[in-house]
């Protein structure tokens, strides 16, 4: 009878063991996978902010005054300075008031 108990206490504290062992292994493994995915989406979001800067630096380049002259002059486009301010005022269908931030202004100095 004793050694049905020991045995079965035997069993018990394995089984128990097994499981806690089972389950810090699969803890242990998912902060592994977090932390490879967590480093991947570091390297892409480096990648995205060096293509981003680069494109916006190339956007700079491409409409400086100089660039557009050149271009106008490639294009055989005459460029002249209109004599009038002209602005947009974009509004949402649904919008009464408009703040003063949200009026899109476009034209010359």
């Amino acid at each position: 009878m004793r050694k049905n108990k020991a045995k079965l206490r035997n069993f018990f504290f394995i089984s128990i063991t097994g499981c806690y062992l089972i389950i810090y292994v699969l803890l242990y493994l998912k902060i592994l996978y977090i932390g490879y995915k967590t480093e991947k989406l570091k390297e892409e979001y480096e990648m995205l902010n060096m293509l981003n800067k680069s494109y916006n630096l190339e956007f700079i380049k491409l409409i400086t005054p100089e660039n557009l002259k050149k271009i106008a002059k490639e294009k055989n486009i005459e460029l002249c300075i209109p004599q009038n301010w002209n602005f947009i005022e974009i509004r949402k269908e649904d919008e009464k008031s408009i703040k003063e931030t949200e009026v899109l202004e476009a034209g010359t100095k």
